[in-house]
């Protein structure tokens, strides 16, 4: 009991010293304020099928479902193939057609060889056409040896070219996340080739698309610590889905540990491009991507989402 008491008190001396810091950082002399922030998915894979088909497994079926990387998320039927698979394998195992050559083979040449011998004891007892058409007979035996050992590998190929042509009948999932939109489908669905099926979002690290001036140009790199904090709502929304500051916020730009715990959590990140070109919409600013790690508190739910209204600012060294 005492352990685990000492456990937590250590976790929260960690988030308050966390906190502290962060409070420290967003306020530094160096931190860069940035005009304008937003976040963007930066992992997204809309998943589709390189066949057409009808859906027997699709999983998972519902909007939300979590989705982990590797993950058989969607099944073709494949009967058909599956069949045709067994019967190129069983061609493949099988040496009965090659077994069947070399005695046929084996009896041809036996005869060859009896009428030969008797021929040098009794001279013309089997004419040479006789002889010569046993020769064939040999010939034609070796002939048909040969091709069964080729169907024979031409059947391991086959079988082969129907193991990958099933895997066209599986999708499995490239990325970890959440299924964001089905398109429609459903077990039982038919699909086109190329038909989106499902997209799946990842959102374990975010883009963070920020604005600057471009006084400041010089003094951001790539690799600059970026600090991104959400904007906590009041109960009311501006336009544009962004929050309104609380007065806690609009008060002191230096607030101490549990004040600035109370605004919000501070996630960290780098930059990642600097725009070659400064962007003339709204007057001359830079534009500045970062990867921001996110947070997930339980499966499924996190933190930072596209379109959110959040405070950016950039730790030049």
């Amino acid at each position: 009991m005492k352990l685990s008491q000492m456990a937590v008190c250590a976790i929260l001396l960690m988030l308050q010293t966390a906190v502290a810091q962060a409070a420290d950082d967003w306020n530094s002399p160096n931190a860069i304020k940035v005009d304008e922030a937003r976040i963007e998915i930066k992992d997204q894979v809309e998943v589709s099928v390189e066949i057409p088909g009808t859906i027997t497994k699709l999983d998972p079926k519902d909007l939300g479902g979590v989705v982990e990387k590797g993950q058989l998320i969607v099944q073709l039927d494949d009967e058909l193939v599956r069949a045709q698979l067994a019967e190129a394998e069983e061609k493949a195992r099988t040496e009965i057609l090659i077994e069947f050559a070399k005695i046929k083979l084996e009896q041809a040449e036996v005869e060859l060889k009896d009428k030969e011998d008797r021929n040098k004891i009794t001279p013309g007892l089997f004419n040479n056409t006789e002889i010569r058409r046993l020769k064939l007979d040999v010939e034609q035996g070796k002939a048909e040896l040969k091709k069964s050992k080729h169907d024979k590998l031409l059947a391991e190929l086959a079988a082969k070219t129907k193991e990958k042509e099933l895997r066209q009948f599986t999708r499995h999932a490239e990325l970890s996340g959440i299924v964001t939109d089905l398109h429609k489908k459903a077990v039982g669905a038919a699909v086109r080739q190329g038909d989106p099926i499902m997209t799946v979002v990842n959102l374990d690290y975010v883009l963070a698309v920020l604005t600057v001036s471009p006084d400041f140009e010089d003094r951001v790199n790539v690799g600059d610590k970026v600090l991104i904090r959400r904007r906590r709502a009041t109960g009311d929304e501006s336009a544009g889905g962004a929050f309104i500051k609380t007065s806690a916020e609009s008060s002191s730009p230096r607030q101490d540990a549990s004040q600035q715990s109370a605004l919000s959590e501070v996630f960290t990140g780098e930059v990642t491009l600097i725009s070659p070109t400064l962007k003339s919409d709204l007057g001359y600013s830079l534009e500045i991507r970062a990867i921001i790690k996110n947070r997930s508190p339980q499966p499924g739910k996190y933190l930072l989402k596209e379109g959110a209204s959040v405070d950016a600012v950039i730790l030049s060294p």
